[in-house]
Parts: C-alpha cells; structure tokens; sequence
C-alpha cells in the first residue's frame, strides 16, 4: 500500500524476467551472421550456409574452408583475408564482393558469378571455375599469390 496526500493505493508490480525483454543472443557463429549479417573473425570452417542472403556482410578474417556456400549471394560482402581454401562456392554470387587477400585454393567456383570483385593478392592454386562469370574481376586463376 502507498498513502499519498491522505488516498490509500494499492501498488501491484509485474515483475518480467528480464531475458524476455532482452533481444535473443545469438548462440553460434552460423546464427550470428544470418542474424546480424556480420561475424569478423568467426570460425565457421565446414559450416553449411547454402543459398543465405549475405549481401553486403562483413566477413572480414572469418575461416570459411570447406563452408557450403553454394547459391549463398555474397554480393557486396567484405571477404577481405578470409580463408575459404576447400569451400563449395558453386552457383554463388559474388559481384561486388571485397577479396582482398582471400584464400581460395581448392575452392569450386563452377557457375559462380563473380562480376567486378575486388581481388589483389587472392590465392586460387587448384580453384574450379568452369562456367563463372569473372566479368571484370582481377581473378588470376592458378596463382599461388
């Protein structure tokens, strides 16, 4: 009971658990970067990520190899020096992705779209890329940069 200026009231409080309020967590690397559409630096080696919507994510550093990525549009997405050396990009879209220093040795890039990537000092020793469509990216297929 609260008395105020001679009127009794009667208080109830509700107390919520505060996790209810509070936005979910993501609890894997995998779920971060679908929710978040970021996730530098993640382990997300062999992770299964086929046909997700990353357009423009930052996947700065993050360790990719031997991810399924195959029909993942990657457009825009910041690659920068991640490690994708064994993953199955087959079907992707990479137009306008940032590749900078990104490893793609034994990576399979059939029918990938890769159009205007920006990709100096890219590793592509042993990729697959039969029918991609490098349309003004700077791939140098079979380097070992």
């Amino acid at each position: 009971m609260v008395a105020l200026r001679g009127h009794r009231f009667s208080l109830l409080l509700i107390l919520v658990p505060l996790q209810v309020l509070a936005a979910p967590v993501p609890s894997t690397p995998v779920e971060r970067l679908l929710e978040q559409g970021a996730c530098p630096g993640c382990d997300l080696r062999r992770a299964v990520l086929k046909e997700a919507h990353l357009i423009g994510a930052d996947l700065r550093q993050v360790d990719l190899r031997e991810a399924d990525l195959r029909g993942a549009n990657l457009e825009g997405a910041d690659l920068s020096e991640a490690r994708l050396s064994g993953a199955d990009l087959r079907g992707a879209t990479l137009t306008n992705a940032d590749l900078t220093g990104v490893d793609l040795r034994r990576a399979d890039l059939r029918r990938a779209v890769v159009i205007n990537a920006f990709s100096p000092d890219v590793r592509t020793q042993g990729i697959r890329y039969a029918g991609a469509d490098l349309t003004g990216s700077d791939l140098i297929i079979g380097g070992d940069n």
